[in-house]
């Protein structure tokens, strides 16, 4: 299976390791495929979905088309309507950016998408979270 990091600096230890994220098991780059943007985000997604088990966002990745940004939020919204358009489960996710805004939006639209397509129960999720891994709140 395949862990995502979609980001356009960070490395996967820079975003998780010893004190934050989800911890230095997570942190060994050989273990993501790391994507600088999102065009590429979505040509792995249409290429990959059924091989994705996690993803981890960051929101602000300074990509542009046409005066258009597209950001971690666009990656999730795209992520949303592969997941609707082939009757596809979520994967694990995880919301490393800094953009406080960003993970709000990131984490909103997915446990309002979670909840009322999906049907799962995300009301053990809390504000101190930042995304769901093996069903449980991380």
């Amino acid at each position: 299976m395949i862990k995502v990091f979609l980001d356009d600096i960070r490395t996967p230890k820079m975003s998780h390791n010893e004190t934050k994220g989800l911890g230095i098991q997570y942190s060994d780059t050989k273990d993501w495929v790391i994507i600088r943007d999102y065009f590429d985000f979505i040509n792995f997604v249409d290429n990959n979905f059924n091989k994705i088990d996690l993803i981890s966002f960051d929101h602000d990745l300074g990509c542009y088309k046409d005066g258009e940004e597209f950001t971690g939020k666009t990656a999730v919204d795209y992520l949303i309507n592969h997941c609707l358009d082939n009757n596809k489960q979520f994967p694990d996710w995880y919301a490393h950016t800094d953009n406080t805004t960003g993970r709000k939006n990131i984490i909103s639209t997915i446990l309002n998408y979670l909840s009322r397509v999906e049907g799962k129960d995300v009301s053990n999720f809390r504000y101190f979270h930042n995304g769901i891994l093996n069903g449980k709140a991380v």
